[in-house]
């Protein structure tokens, strides 16, 4: 499903050994290493040694420094969900800057600057890769941090209009799917929801507006279910064995699923997906950018921008392996698990989206 990552920046511990040593001296920088480098916890940028109690870099330790001791307090931010901090929008929003600087475990009472304890100090894959061409290094992180900024933002605007629509159909009025005569309550609900958001998705990505309206509609139409589920991870309640929408007003108890047909089976099998999706605690941004591998996937039948969407596929996937190293410290392994997560998603998509997108129709002619 996912090519092999050609360029990507972290260092694949059976291809690449590591230079630095196990237990570095006192005066060493950690990443000073030939070609490798430490993440900053704040930004993403590289670190340059391990600052008020994390690994951060000069820009970061210098602003958490200048707040604390000059006793700054800052505006806080009008973005209810938060601002997105990374090395090219770090200095936009001060207050969330500071957010993540505490979240990340900075403190003004860990003054070993430059000493890491021996219980901090990371493991081999934790370091990024940093080819000697500084230059292309700097436009290719530069390149990829844009693209993270852009997918997010899309993500969030598209999560608004779920929202909104939620609302409208009065989600607080719980409808119990027992049968398949409460099915087309279901249908009313989740379909039309999971469209909006997968459409005004794509739209917000400009890429995706300059590619031909045929193709527009195979890769929406294709990853309708894939997305949903990445989306709805973080919507659903599974209790028990059931399943729960409290946004969208509805619940599926644990032994109703054999009786409502097709769609039963499609969410008896989501269920465990995003069981996994949940247990690996994927950030907002991560969550995002799986939508958009989702989403920009070359290998859907009938496309005519096969190479286009081959070099955005691995643009999306460097981005994405680029944020689980920085959120949950192994990259390699976190995208690996990334990885089956989708595959499971293309396999579910594979057995139920046209039998259900067919029932919805058929549903709809008989109203």
């Amino acid at each position: 499903m996912l090519r092999e990552v050609t360029g990507a920046m972290v260092v694949e511990q059976t291809n690449r050994p590591l230079t630095t040593t196990k237990h570095p001296r006192k005066t060493e920088k950690f990443g000073s290493g030939k070609d490798e480098h430490i993440l900053c916890r704040v930004c993403g940028d590289k670190s340059s040694g391990f600052h008020y109690g994390v690994f951060s870099c000069e820009g970061c330790k210098g602003f958490f420094r200048r707040t604390v001791r000059q006793k700054v307090e800052y505006k806080p931010c009008e973005n209810p969900k938060g601002c997105l901090i990374m090395r090219i929008s770090r200095n936009r929003c001060q207050y969330c800057r500071l957010q993540k600087c505490l979240a990340v475990g900075m403190s003004h009472e860990a003054v070993r600057l430059g000493r890491c304890p021996k219980k901090d100090r990371p493991s081999k894959s934790c370091f990024m890769y940093m080819p000697s061409n500084g230059t292309f290094y700097l436009d290719r992180q530069v390149r990829t941090e844009q693209l993270v900024l852009t997918v997010h933002d899309a993500y969030r605007k598209a999560s608004t209009m779920y929202e909104e629509f939620a609302m409208r159909i009065n989600p607080h009025l719980q409808n119990i799917i027992r049968s398949e005569d409460d099915v087309r309550t279901l249908y009313l609900r989740y379909l039309p929801s999971t469209v909006r958001f997968i459409t005004s998705f794509a739209r917000e990505i400009p890429l995706f507006k300059s590619l031909p309206h045929e193709d527009q509609k195979i890769l929406v139409k294709a990853s309708i279910l894939e997305s949903s589920a990445i989306y709805d991870s973080c919507n659903v309640e599974l209790d028990g064995e059931g399943w729960t929408n409290n946004k969208l007003g509805f619940a599926i108890p644990k032994d109703s699923f054999e009786y409502i047909g097709i769609i039963g089976q499609l969410f008896l099998t989501l269920r465990k997906v995003i069981e996994k999706i949940q247990r690996h605690e994927y950030t907002e941004v991560e969550l995002s950018l799986m939508c958009a591998l989702v989403l920009f996937c070359p290998d859907r039948a009938g496309l005519s921008s096969k190479i286009l969407l081959e070099n955005m596929e691995s643009d999306i996937a460097v981005a994405l392996k680029y944020q689980l190293l920085l959120n949950h410290g192994d990259g390699c392994l976190s995208f690996a698990r990334a990885v089956e997560v989708l595959t499971s998603l293309r396999d579910t998509a594979t057995r139920f989206l046209d039998d259900l997108l067919n029932a919805q129709v058929e549903m709809d002619q008989s109203s």
